[in-house]
């Protein structure tokens, strides 16, 4: 099953609304395709869930880089329909995520670590398969691609002339002046990362959709810039996540078992502790990256290609 991550064949001089037709075909493929599997199919493999979820971020990006090609109504429409998948995606694979990272810290382990630990696994089950419930329940929403094709139309106005090509530069460039003035505006809390990152997914999508406008090196140099950027920023808002869970469960603990707090409190704590180090680690890694964007960032006018000489493109 493919993954709709590369979308071959969308050259600089394609009209808008033909390149339209081909991403939203691809990208709501890859989400019609998940959804039944991580549905009804979960435990088969816990990637089919994490595809959905960044199946919807994908599609959603499309219908925003192509949204002037869209009637407001349809437009308004399929993102909401997205947004319900990714959300019932999204509380799942948090729960996965949460789950796989007990299993590896709780390997080597010291014993009196162990019955927090076991708490903390069935906890997370528990919430895990809750979560399940709400998967199921939009798992037979049907997402109407072809009709979704059809609504598709050239732009109107100003945009009228515009190719695939100017679309892709004009993106880019907003795209990546919002993530240098996020990076500027870090202070250094979370927040601000969990901005920058946003931007940065962004930023990430677009670019998959406009890698064959450009000369390699943006898809050899820039794009796997990104990529380790979100690599970074997702590990931290793993732990970011992780760490108010355990802190609200801990107190919850605390307030309505006192009793079985003494047995419990060294699993769940030394875990706690290391998310909060995590993050430490993670915000170190990612004032490295920023050194490293700056050499990385290429100018995008000198990267756009050509387009191809009548006699090629007839």
């Amino acid at each position: 099953m493919a993954d709709g991550k590369w979308i071959k064949d969308l050259t600089v001089d394609i009209p808008i609304d033909e390149a339209a037709r081909k991403v939203f075909s691809v990208r709501l493929e890859v989400v019609r395709d998940c959804l039944p599997l991580a549905a009804h199919f979960p435990h088969d493999d816990v990637e089919h869930v994490h595809q959905l979820r960044v199946g919807t971020r994908r599609a959603n990006a499309s219908l925003n880089i192509f949204s002037l090609c869209l009637p407001h109504k349809r437009l308004r429409a399929q993102k909401k329909l997205l947004r319900r998948l990714r959300r019932a995606a999204g509380d799942a694979r948090d729960w996965d995520v949460f789950l796989i990272a007990l299993q590896t810290w709780s390997e080597k382990r010291a014993a009196i670590e162990k019955p927090g630990l076991n708490f903390l696994r069935g906890y997370a089950f528990s919430r895990r398969e809750s979560a399940q419930a709400g998967l199921h329940e939009v798992g037979g929403i049907k997402l109407e691609i072809s009709e979704l094709l059809e609504s598709v139309r050239p732009p109107q106005g100003d945009d009228s002339a515009m190719l695939f090509g100017n679309l892709a530069l004009s993106t880019l460039t907003g795209l990546i002046g919002d993530l240098q003035e996020a990076i500027a505006a870090d202070t250094g809390d979370y927040e601000h990362l969990h901005q920058i990152r946003i931007v940065g997914k962004r930023l990430r999508y677009a670019m998959e959709i406009f890698a064959d406008c450009f000369a390699p090196p943006f898809r050899e140099e820039m794009y796997p810039a990104i990529e380790d950027m979100q690599d970074i920023l997702g590990s931290a808002n793993d732990s970011h996540v992780a760490r108010q869970r355990l802190t609200e469960l801990r107190d919850q603990v605390k307030s309505t078992r006192p009793q079985d707090w003494p047995v419990l409190r060294p699993g769940i704590e030394r875990w706690l502790q290391s998310h909060r180090q995590k993050l430490l680690s993670e915000r170190r890694r990612f004032r490295k990256w920023c050194v490293r964007w700056k050499e990385t960032a290429l100018p995008l006018d000198d990267l756009l290609c050509s387009p191809a000489p009548a006699s090629e493109s007839a």
